[in-house]
């Protein structure tokens, strides 16, 4: 589950101009889109995003002001949509070894690290809980999660006997999950030696939308799933951050609400390589052979903490209560629609029912991870 922040080396790496490259889209190769954001206007949205943030803070002090205002794609570039297929993306951005350099040598303090596993478990076992009454889970199943971070989902299914592993590319999170014996593979699902068909679920959350090749991800996905296995994507919402950038644009009081509504689910400034809508989804995945079985709408697991004043941590809730209202309301009319849904979790499946027989994930990763801490 990674919303990652890295420290100034690391957003220096992806700010070099001669690095960065214009990009077709990645669902259908198109190169004609329209302008969502330009690079002017995702600087006024940084600048407008750290105003946002800092008004809500007890104290002035910029760490605390850094996993709400500093990302690894949040560098000047413009946010476009595919005319052909609708995608959003970042172009041009870093080619793909400087945006995988950047998340492998992500730095952060112990405390930050604590914290996130805390606010990330806590959020982790409402899915957990959605998955063991909704999925049809066999009695100790086989999970992998991409891009499993501080391994607070590692965390919720290990509670509840689940067989998990973790994938992240980041030595130090790899490391701060070790040391609490979550097992996690530091590197990619595609190197990872996982067993073909020996997964029942595999989980990207927070995750696919900084990939910057996910066809590699998701061909190893494929590979590694059972028939009956289950792949899970969680996204942000590329167009309700259309719809909110264009009303941005606008005077008035309705300004301050979208304002707020971007800024408290992570969308302000778009820091992501790609905003996903659900048919964008399903064209990236079809061709992989999943099928679309369900999607819920969501907003972004709570960013309120002790430093956040009385007042903009009601804010908070009464915004992502609006989101979930509006969603709800808006799906009664239209059931694909997710104008005002700042979040996705999209469930896929092969087809088949899930087997009742448990199997082990990775025959031989235990001989080549790491020493685990028991």
């Amino acid at each position: 589950m990674r919303q990652v922040e890295p420290q100034p080396d690391a957003s220096d790496s992806l700010a070099g101009e001669a690095s960065f490259i214009e990009i077709p889209c990645l669902i259908c190769g198109g190169d004609q889109t329209d302008i969502i954001a330009s690079r002017t206007d995702l600087e006024d949205q940084q600048r407008l995003l750290q105003a946002f943030h800092r008004r809500r803070r007890r104290t002035k002090v910029r760490a605390g002001l850094a996993d709400r205002v500093e990302f690894t794609q949040d560098y000047s570039t413009r946010i476009v949509q595919c005319r052909s297929c609708g995608l959003v993306f970042r172009t041009p951005r870093p080619s793909v070894s400087a945006v995988t350099g950047a998340y492998i040598q992500d730095r952060y303090n112990d405390a930050h690290l604590q914290s996130e596993f805390l606010s990330q478990r806590t959020w982790a076992r409402k899915k957990a809980a959605f998955l063991a009454s909704c999925m049809r889970l066999p009695p100790r199943p086989v999970i992998v999660e991409v891009g499993s971070f501080v391994g607070g989902f590692l965390d919720a299914g290990r509670q509840r006997g689940w067989s998990m592993l973790g994938i992240d590319p980041g030595k130090e999170v790899t490391a701060f999950c070790h040391e609490r014996g979550l097992p996690v593979y530091c590197g990619t699902l595609a190197d990872a030696p996982i067993a073909s068909a020996s997964v029942d679920v595999v989980a990207i959350w927070n995750t696919f939308d900084q990939l910057p090749n996910p066809d590699t991800t998701l061909a190893a996905a494929r590979r590694a799933l059972r028939d009956e296995g289950r792949l899970i994507i969680r996204v942000p919402n590329g167009i309700m951050y259309r719809w909110g950038a264009e009303r941005l644009e606008r005077e008035g009081t309705g300004r301050q609400w979208i304002t707020a509504a971007l800024a408290w689910n992570n969308l302000l400034g778009f820091p992501y390589l790609h905003g996903y809508s659900i048919a964008t989804l399903d064209q990236l995945l079809g061709r992989h052979g999943f099928r679309r079985l369900a999607f819920s709408r969501d907003t972004l697991m709570a960013l309120s903490d002790p430093d956040t004043k009385a007042w903009a941590m009601v804010e908070e809730k009464v915004i992502k209560w609006w989101c979930r209202w509006a969603g709800a309301v808006e799906s009664v009319w239209s059931k694909d629609s997710t104008r005002f849904t700042p979040w996705l979790d999209v469930y896929y499946g092969l087809g088949k029912t899930i087997s009742r027989t448990p199997v082990s994930v990775a025959r031989d990763y235990l001989s080549v991870a790491p020493a685990i801490p028991r």
